[in-house]
């Protein structure tokens, strides 16, 4: 073999290596997100018993400036009850969770349902775990058997099984 070209192979390989460390620290300087993930599905936990299990199509985990996860995919939570039964689901096109508050904010197209087929649609809803209460100030729509029920300030157990709203707008008998 020609020494040209091994000495010519030597220098490409160390040059092609070399970084310079001012680009590697304003690389991870200009980040904040800690974590990111595609096609994820998480099961959630409480005292042994599954207590939800979240699917979206990505998920971004950031410390700063507040400690968040960002699902700016959407997410699908399926809520289930001591005998694994799914009891809620909750559907939304965009959700954040603060971890200092615990609490998950849902957005865009939101669709709560309950076991008994009843459904809620708005555009922003506020889940509390550590309550297991979801509320919103915004205007909702309740879809149940018989009636469609509009208003704003609706709040309910994390299963959607009671539920009350503060200002009825308008009520729909089918």
């Amino acid at each position: 073999m020609d020494i040209k070209f091994i000495l010519l192979f030597v220098v490409l390989i160390y040059c092609g290596c070399v970084n310079q460390t001012q680009d590697i620290n304003s690389f991870y300087n200009e980040s904040t997100m800690d974590d990111h993930g595609i096609g994820i599905e998480i099961n959630y936990y409480l005292k042994g018993q599954m207590e939800f299990k979240l699917i979206t199509p990505e998920i971004e985990k950031v410390s700063e400036p507040i400690e968040q996860t960002i699902f700016s995919k959407g997410i699908q939570v399926f809520i289930y009850n001591r005998d694994l039964d799914t009891v809620a689901t909750i559907f939304s096109d965009f959700a954040i969770q603060n971890k200092q508050d615990n609490l998950v904010e849902v957005q865009k197209n939101v669709i709560l349902k309950n076991a008994k087929n009843e459904q809620l649609n708005t555009e922003k809803l506020f889940w509390d775990r550590e309550k297991k209460t979801i509320y919103t100030d915004d205007f909702v729509t309740i879809n149940t058997d018989n009636e469609i029920i509009m208003g704003y300030g609706f709040v309910t157990d994390q299963s959607f099984s009671t539920y009350s709203l503060s200002n009825i707008t308008g009520t729909i008998y089918l």
